[in-house]
């Protein structure tokens, strides 16, 4: 079964494509086969009556009668009837029309007939019915008959068969314009871009779906709008009593004792981070994107994190990147600390060719099952059977790198490291550089 790819314009085109041109040559062959053909049929029957008709005449006439029909045939019948015999190739007959004619010559003669070619006519040698020694030729046209009106024909099929195609053409392509529209707000939407609402036109259907994409844009934006500051506003309030509690932590730390102390300090701590990565990723980013000299600015922002850790990198390295600084960072940080802590053997290899730039996070961790790799991504999921569960931590870690690559058109994946583990690869196109990013590294 054939399938076509591509746009929905192109791909109904296509299809509206192929329906004319198997219409086309349906037509073409009922024409040929109920019209043409048997008008060949009795155009070469009837013209093999005439030159029969025309040479039992002439012998029948009188002698000096003979000129007169002759001329009369070719006015009347556009047939040449000569009884000087020329010495001429026989014709090569490459219409089906002629070879009628011939055959129908021969069923009315019983003897075989062979046509001779002079450049300009197909001439016939027939015998002298009444067995003189006279011998008569004729010659015709060799031009197929009707042929104009065959072509006529053939030619209104087929332009019947172009305006069809435009006319499937420009209605489909009615109906794609507001989809394309639908479609490219859909992606800005998605990428938390500002969004424009689309211009509700077309058919009624397609202004039925415009609207209530329309109105479900607006929803979902307040919808995470209202949900961004409820988030916001509570982690917000929460600082205020950890800290007073803090405070009071450390002026009783004497009657709490240093264990008991030391446990709440931690308690405090984890909190602490919970509410900072619950403000980041409230927060999200409203950055606008930058070109930086990418090497030298990932080479520092991965020292940053872990001096030690190792960076292979594969093609260029003098070329300016647009990315958003602050979020790619995040995203960055957010992976190799994640991987370090549940992992070992953390590395950073960077692939850059012509079209995208990609950053892989690899550990020699347990790995992360296939089911679970799209899971993680999730704000406050652990896994922690997976990754080792004597570790502690908010479970947002993942979810903020999910974030910031959504609003900036960025994609994020995991995939496993060749020798076990984990991969992660941020894959950014060079020439929409806030695009494409793949990571793989470690749960959360």
């Amino acid at each position: 079964m054939i399938e076509f790819r591509g746009s929905l314009l192109t791909r109904t085109t296509a299809v509206f494509a192929l329906a004319a041109t198997a219409i086309l040559a349906s037509a073409l062959v009922s024409i040929n086969a109920l019209i043409v053909e048997p008008l060949m049929q009795r155009a070469a029957n009837n013209q093999a009556a005439i030159i029969e008709l025309a040479a039992d005449t002439y012998f029948e006439l009188p002698a000096d009668r003979r000129a007169e029909f002759e001329l009369q045939m070719l006015v009347d019948h556009d047939l040449l009837v000569s009884t000087i015999k020329q010495d001429m190739p026989r014709a090569v007959l490459d219409a089906s029309y002629f070879s009628i004619l011939r055959d129908a010559l021969v069923d009315r003669y019983e003897a075989e007939i062979s046509f001779y070619d002079d450049g300009e006519n197909y001439w016939v040698n027939l015998p002298n019915p009444t067995a003189g020694p006279l011998e008569l030729q004729i010659g015709f046209s060799s031009e197929l008959p009707y042929l104009t009106q065959q072509i006529v024909g053939f030619a209104v099929v087929i332009v019947a068969a172009i305006i069809v195609m435009l006319a499937s053409y420009v209605a489909v392509r009615r109906i794609a314009r507001p989809l394309q529209r639908a479609s490219n707000a859909t992606e800005r939407f998605r990428s938390r871009t500002s969004f424009e609402s689309i211009p509700v036109e077309g058919p009624r259907e397609i202004r039925t779906l415009t609207a209530n994409l329309n109105q479900m844009y607006e929803e979902i934006t307040a919808l995470l709008e209202n949900r961004t500051a409820l988030l916001a506003g509570i982690s917000h309030d929460i600082r205020t009593p950890l800290t007073r509690m803090r405070l009071a932590l450390e002026i009783n730390r004497e009657e709490l004792g240093d264990g008991v102390a030391d446990q709440l300090s931690n308690d405090l701590s984890q909190m602490d981070e919970l509410v900072e990565n619950a403000l980041e990723y409230a927060r999200g980013t409203q950055e606008s994107p930058e070109r930086v000299p990418f090497h030298s600015f990932f080479t520092s922002l991965v020292d940053g994190i872990v001096a030690d850790i190792r960076i292979d990198w594969e093609g260029t390295r003098q070329f300016e990147l647009e990315l958003a600084p602050s979020a790619f960072s995040r995203v960055v940080t957010n992976l190799v600390l994640n991987a370090i802590e549940h992992a070992d053997d953390v590395s950073v290899f960077v692939e850059v060719d012509e079209e995208r730039v990609a950053i892989h996070v690899r550990d020699r961790g347990s790995g992360i099952p296939a089911e679970e790799r799209t899971k993680v991504f999730r704000p406050f999921y652990r896994m922690d059977s997976a990754r080792g569960g004597e570790f502690r931590h908010s479970g947002l870690g993942l979810a903020i790198v999910k974030q910031l690559c959504d609003n900036f058109g960025w994609s994020v994946s995991i995939g496993e490291n060749k020798g076990g583990g984990t991969d992660v690869c941020v894959s950014i196109t060079r020439s929409h550089s806030t695009e494409a990013v793949h990571v793989s590294s470690a749960s959360s």
